[in-house]
Order: structure tokens, then sequence, then C-alpha cells
């Protein structure tokens, strides 16, 4: 679950910004907050790909929307899309802040390669590969965080004015959540199916804590070094401040964290578009083309103007499976009682 929402945002430290950290003292309870819905939205994800046997994004979109179900297809494969876009324009960025501008569409060619060959391995290799993204992540946050402790010059937070401030910050804690799980859905939701209740169930509480620990420190070491905000990756703006090797081999693990969402995505939308070009590998080679093509308006841009839009298609997504997932609950409940 973690290694599948971890991408390009999460890992460089930018979503932490975006959706949190720009809002000052209140994003602390905020962030609990994300981690409460995450671990109730992600459960009833699980949940609801085991119920349904979920394999493929039109059986998704089918239950959740049914004879909207196609509409509900095109939406999602179009946030898909973007989303791996930012991805490989994010790898880009990573390179060039760590090592230089020469290496910028190498790196977004070379991820969407390796996103490629790693979705052509199938789905449950796939699965394990984002397993390296947990431990990985934990350690490159705990250094960073160490390093800003000892070597911050002070405590910087952002001042928040008025109730409309607070509301939007809350609206944007909501979207954070939504927009994650909702790329992130259809891999929940084929993944659930493999387990035990009891199994999606603590599967989805760590990895709710492990996404608040991760969400925590990262706030605390963009608030001991304020100047990380104005770079696109301020995690890693902090690694680089600290030492190169260091930068080095924070560029690493986030690139893995680049990588393995790039994974995901790939395989989400090929499958898709398997059934029009009746080869998963043909179709995975032209995804990657076209979100190449859309990196070149670079991550930041992608970000801004993007990633608000998608939450919003995010929210609608995760409203109509908790209506339908409750609808189950209650129809479970009257029939237990019937009998």
């Amino acid at each position: 679950m973690f290694g599948s929402i971890v991408g390009a945002g999460f890992a460089s430290g930018k979503e932490v910004w975006f959706y949190f950290a720009q809002f000052g003292w209140v994003c602390f309870p905020l962030i609990i907050l994300a981690g409460v819905l995450l671990f109730v939205l992600g459960y009833y994800f699980l949940e609801f790909g085991k119920r349904n046997g979920i394999e493929s994004v039109q059986q998704l979109n089918a239950k959740m929307f049914g004879k909207l179900g196609i509409v509900g297809e095109i939406i999602f494969i179009f946030s898909n899309i973007i989303l791996l876009s930012a991805m490989l324009a994010g790898a880009g960025s990573l390179f060039d802040i760590v090592l230089s501008q020469d290496f910028y569409r190498y790196a977004s060619v070379f991820t969407a390669i390796i996103a490629v060959l790693i979705s052509w391995m199938g789905f449950d290799r796939m699965v394990k590969v984002n397993l390296l993204v947990v431990p990985a992540m934990v350690g490159i946050i705990v250094i960073a965080f160490v390093y800003c402790i000892f070597n911050a010059d002070g405590f910087t937070v952002p001042v928040v004015d008025g109730g409309e401030r607070i509301i939007s910050s809350i609206f944007f804690c909501i979207l954070y959540v939504c927009s994650n799980l909702y790329f992130a859905g259809f891999i929940f939701a084929r993944l659930g199916r493999n387990y035990s209740k009891k199994t999606n169930f603590y599967g989805s509480l760590i990895g709710a804590i492990f996404m608040v620990v991760c969400l925590l420190g990262m706030v605390v070491s963009i608030y001991l070094n304020p100047y990380s905000s104005m770079s696109d990756m301020p995690l890693v703006y902090i690694a680089s401040s600290a030492s190169h090797i260091f930068g080095i081999i924070t560029l690493i693990v986030v690139w893995i964290g680049i990588a393995t969402t790039a994974v995901s995505l790939v395989y989400t939308i090929a499958i898709w578009l398997e059934k029009y070009f009746n080869s998963f590998k043909i179709a995975s080679i032209l995804v990657a083309i076209v979100c190449l093509i859309i990196s070149g308006m670079g991550f930041g841009a992608i970000v801004s103007y993007f990633y608000p839009v998608l939450g919003v298609f995010g929210i609608i997504f995760m409203i109509r499976m908790v209506t339908l997932e409750r609808k189950f609950q209650l129809k479970r409940r009257k029939n237990i009682e019937k009998t």
C-alpha cells in the first residue's frame, strides 16, 4: 500500500509542502486526520476488491458506476496518464537538482523504460518490487530529520491567517488522501482479493502509520530548513545541502519511489488499453511515449495545475466507493437479522 502511493511528489517532499506544510501549525492535526482517512478508505478499497474479485480497470469502474462505467474509465485513465507524466517529469527534476541539467531527459526516458519492463513481469512481482520503497524511504526521512535537528538555525512555521485558510487546509488534506487512493485504487482492489479480512485490516493500519510518520518527519524537516520549500524537491534539497554523498543516496531512494509508482501506473493504464491493441507490451510502450511527451511541461507545473483537479475526481470516486460499501454492509446486516 505504502509503496503504491509513494511517488515523485511524496518522495521529494513537494506534495508534503503543497498539501500540508504550507498551512503552518494546523498541518499537524491534519496529518493525523489524513492517516485515519487512509486507514479507513484503504481498508474499504481492499475489501471492495476482495468482495468483487476485481481484476481489471473496466471491472472496477463497472462495479462503481454501472452504465456510466465507461465515463469513469476515461476519467480514471486520464488521471493516471497525468500522474505518470508527473512521475517521469519528477525523475528528470530529481537528477537535475542533484547532478546536472544534462541528465534531465535521460532520467525521464530511463525511468519510463524501467517502468515498462517491470510491468511486463506481472502483478505479483510488481507488488514485490514496491516493497523496496518502505525501508529505504523511511531511512532517508529519518536521516534528513536528524540532520535538520542538529544543523538547523531555527524552526520556521508559516503563519495561518483566518478561518478561510484553515478551511482550505482541511480541503487540501482530504484532496491528498482521496487523490492518492484514487490513483492507487485499482492496485488496492486487486491486492485486497488475495488476502483475508484480518490481513487487509492490519495492512491498511500499518500503511497509514507509515504514512503519518513519514509526513510528520518531512514537515518538521522542511520547517527546520525553510529554504527547502522554494525547491521543486524539498527533501532532495535538504539531503544535497547535508553532503553530496547523502544527496546521491537520497536521489537513488527517491528515484526508487518514483519508479515503483510509475510501474503501478503503467500497469494500470496498459491493462485498460490492452483490449484495444491486443497486446499488453505494445500498450505499455505507447503509454510511456505519450507520458514522456506530456512530462515536458515540467514537474512543478503538472503538480500545481493538475493535482487539485485530479484530487476532486478522487473525492467523487471515494464517496461513491464508500456509499457502495456501506450499502453492502447494511444489506448483509439485514440478511443476518432475518436469519
